[in-house]
């Protein structure tokens, strides 16, 4: 077994720490979220530590982390820092944990600290969702975009928000398969916000607000993003069809 342990100089103090969480991850801490990702958080003192632990990948995945690509903890990591070097919140970066066996990638951990901020998801899933809310998150997604970012899963679970005098602040969480371009055109912008919601009002809401900020037509930009969107969930009506036909869906 190789272990690789990556430890942000800011938070050498947590070294000991970091270094037992493959053996104390399972038993240990506080579980947030429980799904093909686990993420647990821990409390050290006066802070708070979140400890993400990535999904074991199959060996196809397992060949391309250990010589073709950086794996999911690696990017997490390094995308934290360069988000924030370019204006964009994100909890910090700690560090993260590589495990190999038998020379190939087997577990990742990314260790990050602890954004208080509540998910956009609690003020605008519902049929009265907060039209302020939505016109800040529409500003936020133009400057994400003018700065060629786009977040891999752009969900609204994904983007965490405070007020703060009367003014929405916003921070970016799961951000490892983000994508960085010197610029980005309509297209991938749009195809960007597909994941934001399957709420057709609240969604042609946020886009007609997106497109009088970007000067595009607002007609033809609700209707290419509803395209998008019908497209993508076609896709997973597809995906699931075929999981349930084969029996691979759990």
């Amino acid at each position: 077994m190789e272990t690789k342990i990556i430890i942000h100089k800011d938070f050498s103090h947590l070294e000991k720490f970091i270094n037992s969480l493959p053996e104390s991850f399972l038993h240990k801490g506080e579980k947030l979220h429980d799904g093909r990702n686990k993420v647990k958080r821990f409390r050290l003192g006066r802070e708070w530590i979140v400890v993400k632990k990535f999904k074991r990948p199959n060996i196809v995945q397992k060949i391309a982390y250990s010589f073709f690509k950086s794996s999911n903890a690696e990017r997490a990591y390094l995308f934290a820092e360069k988000l924030r070097g370019m204006g964009i919140s994100t909890p910090h970066e700690i560090g993260y944990i590589e495990i190999k066996r038998k020379g190939l990638l087997d577990e990742s951990y990314f260790i990050s600290t602890q954004c208080s901020y509540a998910a956009l998801s609690q003020i605008l899933d519902g049929e009265d969702f907060s039209k302020e809310a939505a016109d800040a998150l529409a500003g936020y997604l133009v400057d994400l975009h003018g700065k060629g970012i786009l977040h891999g899963d752009l969900n609204l679970t994904n983007i965490l928000y405070r007020i703060e005098d009367d003014k929405y602040e916003f921070t970016l969480i799961d951000t490892n398969r983000s994508k960085f371009r010197e610029s980005l055109g309509r297209k991938e912008c749009l195809e960007n916000m597909k994941r934001l919601t399957h709420d057709r009002e609240l969604m042609e809401y946020i886009v007609s607000a997106y497109a009088r900020l970007k000067r595009w037509d607002k007609d033809g930009t609700v209707r290419e993003m509803m395209e998008s969107l019908n497209r993508f969930e076609e896709k997973i009506r597809r995906k699931r069809k075929f999981q349930k036909m084969t029996g691979l869906r759990k």
